[in-house]
């Protein structure tokens, strides 16, 4: 018959010695911190390219806004003109050079020492005498009491000569500080 000797099954090797084993090797490292660069640098390339915007878009559209402001002002009186007038201005100010000119009386926006800080010298005095000028018209006395307006025989003559020459004057200011 058949010898139980020879039927036993004899294990010569541990089993934990058939898994096969893996070794790194030196490409696999190189392999993992190419993969790891790339990601970190397609994540700063997104957010860059994200919140990158153009720096003089902002000052263009409002640039374009005023200008189309200035057309669609009528004919007025010089006060009325000269708010159209200040309005646009300090809108576009408020845009360009995050000035709070737009929310501030006429004696806020002078007083303050660092109003229209980004301009150069010129434009600011040019800019801050302009604005004098339009609070003078705004908030001065009335057609009636200004002699100059008034005819030879203190009839109040045609005010709109005066009132488009406060727009022109607007329009050639904007020019000059959307040029600086």
């Amino acid at each position: 018959m058949v010898d139980a000797e020879k039927l036993k099954l004899v294990e010569d090797r541990q089993a934990l010695e058939l898994v096969p084993t893996w070794e790194a090797q030196g490409w696999w490292y190189l392999a993992g911190a190419a993969i790891i660069v790339l990601i970190i640098s397609l994540f700063i390339y997104s957010r860059r390219n994200k919140n990158f915007q153009d720096p003089d878009k902002e000052k263009r559209e409002a640039y374009k806004t005023a200008q189309s402001d200035f057309a669609e002002l009528g004919e007025m009186d010089p006060r009325g003109m000269a708010v159209g007038v200040s309005l646009i201005l300090r809108g576009y100010l408020a845009r360009t050079v995050k000035e709070p000119a737009l929310f501030e009386t006429h004696e806020e926006f002078i007083g303050r020492h660092d109003s229209l800080a980004e301009l150069p010298d010129d434009v600011r005095e040019e800019t801050s005498e302009f604005f004098s000028k339009l609070a003078e018209l705004k908030y001065g006395p009335g057609k009636e009491a200004d002699p100059d307006l008034a005819g030879t025989d203190g009839d109040i003559v045609d005010v709109h000569p005066v009132a488009e020459g406060i727009k022109a004057e607007g329009k050639t200011l904007l020019e000059r500080i959307h040029a600086a």
